[in-house]
């Protein structure tokens, strides 16, 4: 149940949101910068290139939200969210061109799969075919809770980044730990907007768990392939660890779940649980103290601020 004294309002966002720019140096970052799993480097980093493609989607449905948002406070939060997700995709693409693409990745084939889901599969034209107009909007709604599914995984993957992965206490490379775990904390601090907005266009609970039913099983497939397709460019890694059929690849990912580097293949699966309740509300999925307590000190955030104020070039 929600809180009485908010249950009733359309955005359940009771701390303000701010867009944060950043700034990062990738001169140093080594592929694998989880020393301890080559195999878990390659599950983060392969979000990078979901993260890119998805959260400009985002951004787009959002903005054709915007004019069917009747509350100001949650109007106000669509924006800030707009502005957020639009950050973090720069982030992540600056991060793919000046860091992972050095390595040799080929970076169009790494998008092309996250290229065809959201630019052709859920565009405003789904496979190249036009809507009738009386469709439009139940289109539009189902692509919001596109999002709010995908936001209770960011969300969850930002506790986990906060509560339990603590890559650089692990030795893990500062700047690819530093991006992760500030575009988590980002995530856990906007959590309720997208369910909010979901909600407020008219979104209920048959609908709601019917999108985590497609989302749950895509998200975990896109981690999965992703984060092999990344091991298979890899010629460091032995071949028993660059393809799904053989157990190394397995192995290795679960080694690295024990280690609380990166969630395991299961638990992109068994994460949605929480999203079919019918008391579902993303403000119990997340810390906003602890969110704020690492935005506040993240070597980016602080990176950009000394840049702008012309401490550092």
């Amino acid at each position: 149940m929600y809180p009485n004294t908010f249950k009733d309002m359309a955005s359940k966002t009771l701390w303000p949101l701010f867009p944060r720019r950043v700034a990062f140096n990738w001169n140093e970052s080594p592929l694998h910068w989880m020393p301890q799993s080559p195999i878990g480097s390659h599950a983060v980093n392969h979000f990078s290139f979901t993260l890119v493609r998805g959260e400009y989607f985002f951004c787009r449905i959002f903005n054709k939200a915007l004019p069917f948002v009747t509350d100001e406070k949650l109007k106000k939060d669509v924006e800030t969210f707009i502005r957020q997700e639009a950050i973090h995709a720069q982030a992540h693409k600056e991060s793919i061109e000046k860091y992972i693409q050095r390595y040799g990745v080929d970076i169009e084939e790494q998008y092309e799969r996250v290229i065809e889901l959201f630019d052709y599969m859920l565009a405003d034209k789904p496979f190249g075919k036009a809507l009738p107009k009386r469709m439009q909007k139940s289109w539009l709604l189902f692509r919001v809770g596109i999002v709010a599914a995908a936001e209770h995984y960011t969300c969850a993957l930002g506790q986990y980044a906060l509560t339990k992965a603590h890559w650089e206490d692990k030795g893990c490379d500062p700047a690819v730990s530093d991006l992760f775990t500030w575009h988590c904390a980002e995530e856990v601090e906007h959590r309720t907007v997208a369910f909010d907005l979901f909600e407020h266009l008219g979104g209920n609970y048959a609908l709601r768990a019917a999108i985590m039913s497609m989302v749950a099983p895509i998200f975990t497939y896109l981690m999965v392939k992703g984060t092999q397709e990344l091991a298979a460019v890899d010629r460091s890694l032995p071949k028993s660890q660059q393809t799904l059929a053989r157990f190394g690849f397995w192995q290795q990912w679960f080694k690295a779940s024990s280690q609380e580097l990166v969630p395991s293949p299961v638990w992109f699966m068994t994460t949605a649980k929480n999203f079919f309740k019918p008391s579902y509300h993303p403000y119990y999925e997340g810390s906003t103290e602890l969110a704020l307590d690492y935005i506040n000190r993240s070597p980016a955030v602080k990176l950009y601020e000394e840049i702008q104020k012309g401490l550092v070039s």
